[in-house]
């Protein structure tokens, strides 16, 4: 069995972002190795992993995007809306049993939160 270990989102932006992640995932974000060239987030099983580069990442608006499951979406679509990050639309409950709503990093990275609440919906 293979299991996702890390995600490396580059970036020129660092400031920005670990400002973003740290409030978006409500830590500040782990520095220690790397410096000011690498900053980790530990979601889950999963690191994300901020790192540095000298040329702006492209992101195409129809790239891969990451998903994270919270236990209340609604609380967190209102938490998200509240420090003002510019949300996709309001949380979605899809046919197959999962409540969504997407959203954007400041580099254009594509994010989902997600909260499975049951059966047929």
């Amino acid at each position: 069995m293979k299991a996702l270990r890390c995600v490396n989102i580059p970036t020129t932006k660092i400031e920005t972002m670990r400002e973003f992640y740290a409030m978006v995932f409500e830590t500040p974000g782990d520095d220690s190795h790397g410096g000011p060239n690498r900053v980790e987030f530990q979601t889950g099983n999963v690191m994300l992993v901020l790192c540095r580069v000298s040329t702006p990442p492209v992101v195409h608006p129809e790239s891969c995007g990451l998903e994270f499951e919270t236990e209340n979406i609604n609380a967190e679509y209102e938490r998200l809306k509240n420090a003002g990050v510019s949300l996709d639309e309001p949380p979605v409950t899809y046919p197959w049993g999962w409540r969504a709503f997407g959203f954007r990093d400041p580099d254009g990275n594509h994010y989902d939160f997600v909260q499975y609440v049951g059966g047929n919906a």
